[in-house]
């Protein structure tokens, strides 16, 4: 896998607990065991999915800035079920046949600024949508968890605490994952259009962080201010809307990864088309990435890093609250 000619595709994850608490407020109460508990298996049918040989890993420290990932592989075990083949002068023959079949990717979630590097190692590795909902699936469980422990040791410790009131502190994650785009994906993407009808821009709830437009940035925090649990800005025009001015719109939309987009429209060849943040998601080439996740996600960052020196993604800036639990952690772990 390591002399592999690999893509990495990037996404920003949002886990939060409610209106209050985000991914890094519960990292080694909920969020790390979610990752490193191997008894953890999400199944179904002949499908199962799981997180393997994964643990943190420091990409940086220094003086000035100390940064923290998890790094492991998503692993989709399946058997494939063939029923008949086709032979030259025979036809269609009837003929049962399985195999088992383990496609995986490689990932790096950087906890200081949530973002996931996400780099598929088959061809018919598990997606970043898979992962996304098997990671929501374990942080619930870890939860549950964490909110039964905490109700015992509250408990005898001699206070008087109920269930309902530790989940109202902590309420049930959410998860999502929206793919990092860049300017010139999405140009490309917008040239397949022939009239470009719609433009639908959903914000999300954000980590702990500010949107750099200050466009976005205002309406998320009207958002919050007026409890929307979804707000839409919508550009609508059945003659057309302008394309060219539509890819600086979509760009400043999504260049941080919180917003999602929806395009609709219709192609030069007079057919529906439709598009979102995945469709002109960034990709970057790799070459010889390390097959050891330790080491594949100093690799990962360091490619990371190389695109915001390019202006290709925006990183935001880690706020002084998330500097802090950055700090604990690296005290804690290494």
């Amino acid at each position: 896998m390591a002399d592999k000619s690999l893509n990495m595709e990037m996404g920003n994850l949002i886990c939060r607990f409610g209106d209050k608490k985000v991914l890094l407020d519960l990292a080694e109460e909920i969020v790390l065991p979610a990752f490193i508990d191997n008894s953890l298996v999400r199944s179904y049918d002949k499908t199962s999915y799981f997180f393997y040989d994964v643990s943190p890993v420091v990409l940086l420290n220094n003086e000035h800035e100390q940064v923290i990932g998890i790094a492991g592989r998503f692993i989709k075990d399946t058997t494939l079920e063939r029923e008949q083949i086709f032979e030259n002068g025979k036809g269609l023959i009837k003929d049962n046949e399985y195999m088992r079949s383990s496609p995986s990717a490689l990932f790096l979630l950087i906890l200081n600024n949530h973002r996931l590097i996400y780099v598929k190692e088959t061809k018919d590795a598990p997606s970043k949508e898979s992962f996304r909902s098997t990671l929501l699936n374990f942080l619930s469980f870890k939860h549950e968890q964490h909110i039964k422990s905490e109700y015992e040791r509250l408990k005898s410790d001699g206070k008087s605490i109920t269930k309902k009131s530790l989940y109202i502190e902590t309420p049930r994650p959410t998860l999502e994952l929206i793919p990092l785009t860049s300017e010139d994906s999405i140009e490309e993407f917008l040239k397949k259009y022939d009239v470009l009808k719609s433009i639908e821009i959903t914000l999300s709830d954000r980590n702990d962080e500010n949107d750099n437009d200050p466009f976005f940035d205002e309406l998320q925090k009207r958002k919050d201010k007026i409890g929307s649990k979804t707000s839409v800005v919508r550009h609508a025009n059945s003659q057309g809307l302008n394309k060219d001015n539509a890819i600086q719109e979509i760009s400043e939309a999504t260049e941080q990864g919180n917003q999602s987009v929806k395009l609709s429209g219709i192609d030069i060849d007079g057919d529906i088309l439709s598009g979102n943040n995945e469709k002109f998601q960034l990709r970057k080439p790799l070459e010889n990435l390390s097959s050891k996740p330790n080491q594949a996600a100093k690799e990962l960052y360091q490619s990371f890093l190389g695109l915001v020196d390019d202006g290709l993604v925006k990183m935001p800036e880690t706020s002084p609250k998330a500097r802090n639990i950055i700090g604990l952690l690296m005290q804690r772990l290494f």
